[in-house]
């Protein structure tokens, strides 16, 4: 009874043990390699992955060393915020969890190593986290369609990989799991998966592959071709130091002996169960110490009966002890987990404040930057105002300049008239009298002939004299128009503006210093308001005399005022200005405004004068 249900139960067992196995050379090499080498690294990323291939190793060996190893792996990985090596510490952890019988809290971490391989793109390990849920569900017989759904998964995962060793496991699990596959899918399978373990000369999977073939030969009853192969395979499983590969040939040997040395056989069930024991596997020592007890119980020898009985009752209680220090390490794994938790909300908390601060210090640096700006601004309009002021002080100096000049030549020109010119004039009159008196044809010639030099000299003397008295006024209306092209020309660059600037000629004669200074001015506000409001393109400015005033037109093409009551056009500033000025020189101002620009008209009456 107990044979039949080891034959029945065998492919399940057989996928446990090597589902999860890890393909491995010298296994016990690699292991002492890896602890020799944890003592000499610095680097904490490094030291992880050591950790996390430490519990790898020990998968197949020790379990309570595989979750340990694990574990030492997660605290470390999520202090450095090392998400890779979290993930595998986690799934070193989940298949620890699996082998002490922890189905569902198993299966939940597993689901969540997954989530962190796909976000890390890692496909080999993808496929092998679907195996190992594979082998959990199996193992709690949930869901069948699904263990073989996730294996399906695992292979088409596995055809993206360059690197593909891991398909030599996923196919020869596929091969153990579906029990539906006919005799030509196991072979199929199985070929493929010798054909890669070749191909990357893995001895771990091609002593598999062989185990498995002379597992088929046993059940086919082709006894002779099976013991020196199994002898065989169980001397490479103690070299290699693989624990589920030396249970599985003792197994194969046990179902060997079966039926012709009982006794045999509950020898080769005695060494699988030491060797679970000394693997810390207590799950699977206790399997094979319930079937050792069947097999005394029907062989009727009642010392081996008390024996198998009291090795099942010790191993039931070193599991329960096991188990108890496993919760407790289960219980410092989930510490760590509510740490890691604790300690990212730390870090979000921390994010969001130097978020916070960074923002803060970003709108203080714009408030210092915007302010500085706005002084900078005003500093410049300052500035330009200044230059303006200065520029407009240059103009009336030279105003008053051209003003003294002119008058220290009306007054040298005055006194040529009123002087000399008057001096000649008298000397002339007396050469006329004495020619007219005398009677001497000589003398007479010769005072004709002084006569004449003194009238030339007369005329030149008159002519300089209203030379200096009139000429400045042309000199003083040139200097004028060139005070308004340096101001239209620095307020209004060529680049932008056209300009047109005409003043008539001798349309100043009449107008003296104030009040062309005012009339600069009336242009600078007008030019001001320009700039400012008008966004015009071409501006004119015309200045001509009529017969009793000066006339002053400034125009622009700009936007005008449309929309502002006269009220408010009034009111402005630079209007203002521009009336208060012609007011002030008993002046009238004309505004005009619409669409197409504005118009500036200032009237300003002149005196007549008479010039000699």
């Amino acid at each position: 009874m107990a044979a039949k249900r080891l034959n029945t139960t065998y492919p399940l067992l057989f996928l446990l043990i090597c589902v999860c196995s890890n393909p491995a050379y010298g296994q016990i090499q690699e292991i002492g390699k890896e602890l020799h080498k944890l003592s000499l690294i610095k680097d904490s990323v490094s030291l992880v992955n050591s950790l996390n291939r430490l519990g790898i190793l020990y998968r197949p060996r020790n379990i309570d060393s595989c979750f340990y190893y694990g574990m030492k792996a997660k605290r470390l990985a999520a202090r450095i915020h090392y998400q890779q090596g979290q993930t595998n510490a986690d799934h070193v952890i989940a298949f620890a969890l699996f082998k002490k019988g922890l189905y569902a809290e198993s299966l939940e971490l597993f689901s969540n190593v997954l989530s962190g391989y796909q976000r890390l793109t890692d496909t080999a390990n993808i496929a092998r986290v679907y195996m190992d849920m594979s082998a959990v569900l199996h193992k709690d017989l949930s869901d069948q369609e699904k263990v073989i759904a996730f294996m399906q998964k695992a292979i088409q995962i596995g055809k993206k990989l360059k690197k593909d060793s891991v398909m030599s496991l996923v196919y020869f699990n596929y091969c153990n799991l579906n029990a539906s596959l006919s005799d030509d899918s196991v072979d199929y399978y199985l070929a493929k998966s010798k054909q890669i373990a070749n191909r990357y000369n893995d001895e771990y999977m091609l002593a598999l592959n062989r185990s498995k073939q002379v597992y088929l030969l046993n059940r086919k009853g082709h006894k002779p071709e099976v013991l020196p192969v199994a002898k065989q395979l169980l001397a490479n499983a103690q070299r290699m130091g693989n624990v589920n590969l030396e249970v599985y040939t003792l197994f194969i040997l046990a179902n060997y002996y079966h039926e012709i040395n009982p006794q045999k056989a509950l020898g080769y069930y005695n060494q699988i169960c030491e060797v679970a024991r000394e693997s810390g596997d207590n799950e699977l020592q206790i399997y094979y110490l319930t079937a050792a007890l069947g097999r005394a119980t029907k062989s009727g020898n009642k010392d081996e009966i008390i024996k198998a009985y009291a090795a099942l009752e010790e191993a039931m209680i070193a599991d329960r002890e096991n188990m108890k220090r496993f919760i407790g390490d289960y219980v410092r794994y989930n510490a760590i987990a509510d740490d890691n938790r604790l300690l990212s909300a730390e870090n979000a908390r921390r994010t969001l404040w130097l978020l916070v601060i960074s923002c803060s210090a970003a709108i203080i640096v714009l408030a210092i930057y915007l302010t500085m700006l706005r002084r900078n601004r005003k500093v410049k309009a300052q500035v330009e105002a200044l230059n303006n002021t200065a520029n407009m002080q240059i103009i009336a100096m030279e105003e008053a300049k051209h003003q003294a000049i002119r008058q220290e030549q009306q007054r040298l020109g005055q006194d040529l008239h009123d002087g000399l010119s008057s001096y000649i004039a008298g000397i002339k009159h007396q050469l006329e009298t004495l020619s007219m008196d005398t009677e001497d044809t000589l003398l007479k010639k010769k005072l004709v002939s002084m006569q004449t030099g003194i009238t030339n000299a007369y005329e030149v003397a008159r002519n300089k004299s209203h030379e200096w008295f009139n000429t400045d006024d042309g000199q003083e209306e040139q200097s004028f128009e060139h005070a308004i092209k340096l101001l239209t020309d620095s307020a209004l660059p060529d680049s932008r503006y056209s300009k047109d600037i005409h003043i008539d000629d001798s349309s100043l004669l009449r107008v003296n210093a104030d009040t062309r200074i005012a009339l600069l001015r009336i242009i600078q506000e007008a030019i001001t308001n320009i700039i400012k409001h008008a966004k015009a393109k071409k501006v004119d400015i015309l200045i001509y005399a009529e017969i009793d005033k000066l006339i002053m037109v400034i125009q622009d093409d700009g936007t005008g005022f449309v929309g502002k009551t006269s009220t408010n056009v009034k009111s402005a500033m630079g209007l203002q200005s521009i009336r208060r000025r012609a007011q002030y020189l008993n002046g009238e101002t004309t505004i005009r405004s619409d669409t197409k620009g504005t118009e500036i008209a200032v009237s300003i009456p002149l005196a007549l004068s008479q010039h000699r």
